[in-house]
């Protein structure tokens, strides 16, 4: 007899005895996790509705209890209610495979008949749409909760606006949970080892300059203890933020920065961001292996006192808290550099992590189920445990007070910024324009002293004819 059917065949017995021989049997249920699990499939006859529910942030610690505890406190204020919840790497999630993910979702989308309400769809709008060929994918197939009253009066202003819908073609298919903002992550154990205590903010080119200076006396001085400067790795390339955001010091606005337009001032801009990378080029500030490096192998980098700098969202702190929660207390977030000190805009955004489909087979549930999500006293719960903003309107503030450097860091950057960010991965346009996307713009080649700022600057004018 199958497992499952053997599950099924004992949950039957509806009775104490039949959990024991369940446990009995199946070791790997005696954690927390497997004991509710299995109590909750045992009284599944009193359910009338069900959920089928593609949780997201499994083994990232705060956030993954973000999700068990807000499925169990759903379930426990709707008594009739029963949520399959099932994480992606559950189903099909592979880390080292994105690509095959996203053809995942866009086949699920597509099809007429699935077993899922709510699906993680993480912000994928462009990734699907490639695989698609389809802009209205999102409009033809998921829900969209702008329409209902309740979820705007429970979502920032700004997130309702024409603008935010463009990222979903016109849509809004769900509530706006996860924020983020970009970071210079440091190890303050490496700063003080080479010497240095690193801004968190306010920092110019000069005091990061100063610090990679440090670094690689260090390593001169200790061959047998080397330390990256700043982590790198080929799947996923980070480093680059640190350059965009340099560059972005030099423009006087966020407009500027996104005008999609190749202008003078852009490319000049641009240069003299790249003579100043070549500066440091002698510093060897990237770890010279980056391109043998896997990402999602090696995520515990900074907390290991690996790597004095670690370049990337604010969400590292729950995968490093899910690593070694002592360790992560060493690490600050830190203001990326600029050139004179101020910063005019920020790399930060608000993501859609669920949407439900318009022919799931429990949609009107799934819908609630995301609108009980949409509350202020979600959006506490998930500023305190995972130290990130969001788009959900909290009952005091988007993010909490302050108590340690994440929360300074964010409440900082959100006082400071407000909505006046950019998404990361809107990158192609910023030094050139859409029709460009694919020019080279030569950051890394120029950090590694592969080529001058000056040459650098004479391939791309020749390549956009300027």
């Amino acid at each position: 007899m199958k497992k499952n059917h053997y599950i099924r065949w004992i949950l039957s017995g509806k009775s104490v005895l039949a959990v024991f021989i369940l446990f009995l049997f199946f070791p790997g249920c005696s954690n927390n996790e497997g004991f509710e699990d299995a109590f909750k499939q045992l009284d599944r006859v009193k359910y009338t509705d069900t959920i089928n529910f593609i949780g997201h942030w499994l083994g990232e610690g705060k956030r993954e209890d973000f999700v068990r505890n807000f499925v169990r406190e759903y379930e426990f204020q709707n008594q009739d209610v029963y949520v399959n919840l099932k994480f992606a790497e559950d189903i099909y999630y592979d880390n080292l495979d994105r690509k095959s993910n996203q053809k995942w979702l866009a086949k699920t989308i597509s099809e007429n008949n699935t077993e899922w309400d709510i699906l993680r769809i993480n912000g994928e709008y462009q990734e699907v749409l490639e695989i698609t060929g389809d802009p209205d994918w999102a409009k033809d197939n998921l829900v969209d909760f702008s329409q209902y009253e309740e979820f705007r009066e429970g979502t920032i202003p700004e997130l309702l606006t024409k603008e935010a819908k463009q990222q979903w073609n016109g849509i809004i298919p769900g509530p706006w949970l996860e924020g983020q903002y970009w970071a210079l992550w440091c190890n303050n154990k490496v700063a003080e080892k080479v010497g240095i205590e690193v801004k968190q903010f306010g920092m110019t080119f000069d005091d990061f300059a100063g610090y990679l200076k440090a670094v690689h006396r260090y390593n001169q001085n200790h061959p047998e203890d080397y330390i990256m400067p700043v982590f790198e790795s080929f799947v996923w390339e980070t480093t680059i933020a640190i350059a965009y955001n340099l560059y972005a010091s030099l423009l006087d606005s966020r407009e500027e920065l996104l005008l999609n337009k190749i202008t003078e001032k852009r490319l000049n801009a641009w240069g003299e961001t790249l003579q100043a990378l070549e500066t440091i080029a002698k510093y060897q500030p990237i770890n010279p292996n980056w391109r043998e490096t896997e990402w999602s192998n090696t995520t515990g980098a900074l907390i290991n006192e690996e790597c004095l700098f670690y370049v990337n969202g604010s969400w590292m702190y729950n995968i490093w808290m899910g690593i070694d929660e002592k360790k992560t207390m060493n690490v600050m977030p830190a203001e990326f550099p600029s050139f004179n000190g101020e910063l005019k805009t920020y790399p930060g955004a608000y993501q859609i992590t669920w949407g439900v489909l318009k022919n799931a087979p429990h949609r009107d549930e799934a819908v609630k189920f995301l609108l009980a999500m949409n509350k202020p006293e979600v959006a506490e719960t998930w500023g305190r445990l995972t130290k990130c903003p969001t788009g959900i309107k909290g009952i005091l503030s988007n993010v909490t007070f302050g108590g340690d450097q994440f929360e300074v860091f964010s409440k900082y950057i959100q006082n400071k910024f407000g909505t006046n960010t950019y998404r990361h991965y809107e990158s192609g346009m910023w030094i050139l324009n859409d029709k460009h996307i694919d020019t080279p713009v030569y950051y890394m080649d120029v950090v590694e002293g592969k080529i001058t700022a000056e040459q650098a600057m004479k391939n791309i004018r020749q390549s956009v004819g300027r």
